[in-house]
This record gives C-alpha cells, structure tokens and sequence, in this order.
C-alpha cells in the first residue's frame, strides 16, 4: 500500500511540474509559455468572454486607458470561445494592439481552474507567479497600488 501511495504522489508531482511549463497560443496564432511569459515579473491577466457583458465593459474601459497595461505585462485571456468569435469581439468592440495583440485563446479554461476563477471578469495580479491581488473592476490606482509604482 506505501507503494501504491508513493507512486501516486510520484506521478503527481510530475504532472504538476509540467503544467507550470504550459503554452498557450495567442490570437495572432502565436505561442507563450507560462513560466516564462506569464509567471515572471509583474503580470496582470483579465479573464472574460465576449458574451458577459460586464467583461465587455472593463475591456471598452481599458481600451480607452493608455496607462491600463503601464505598471505590468498585460494578458486578456479568452475563456472557451473559438477564435472565429474572439476575433469578432475584437473587430466589433475595436480594441487596440495593447489588447488584441495579447489575448489569450484558453478553449479549456485551463487558467481559470488553475487560479480557481468562478466568474467573469476577473483581474489576477501576480508578480513571479504569485497571486497578490484579485478584482472584478480594472482600477489604476488600485494597479498603482498593488505593483508599488
């Protein structure tokens, strides 16, 4: 039975390894990988689909804000939507290269379960990985405040 166990939690910790090393593909087709792209530094990831309209709300605002992605590195992670309809979102809501150039195309909602995300929008901010801060609003003071710039 310790056998069994040992095994267990040997494959466990393999299997956890390789997805903090996740790729994910971008709109323009592209690929980023986790550790590298996502987890090092200050990153702010905004998690939405293009039929919640709140979600459609925070991206308009963001849009218009020139500092929105000015204290951290910038991810928009789609949750579950073909790319056909992301880039109809994109087209529609003419969103600029600072968002569209940085959307993340997560058919399986791999990063909502990773951060256990029950709803949409929700802002995570992390510096090396790490969650400090959670939101449902975009606020640059707020943003300010948790990177310390």
């Amino acid at each position: 039975m310790k056998k069994i166990v040992a095994l267990f939690m040997f494959f466990c910790s393999i299997t956890g390894a390789f997805a903090s090393d996740e790729t994910f593909k971008l709109l323009d087709g592209s690929s980023i990988s986790y550790e590298k792209n996502i987890a090092s530094g200050d990153t702010m990831l905004f998690l939405w689909t293009s039929r919640c309209p709140y979600c459609v709300r925070e991206l308009r605002g963001m849009n218009k804000n020139e500092n929105a992605c000015k204290y951290s590195k910038c991810f928009f992670v789609n949750l579950g939507e073909t790319e056909a309809s992301i880039k109809e979102a994109v087209k529609a809501l003419q969103l600029n290269d600072n968002i569209s150039k940085n959307i993340i195309v997560d058919k399986t909602a791999s990063l909502a379960d990773k951060f256990s995300v029950i709803g949409v929008p929700t802002f995570i901010f992390m510096h090396n990985g790490r969650v400090l801060e959670r939101s449902y609003h975009f606020d640059e003071d707020t943003v300010k405040e948790i990177f310390k710039k």
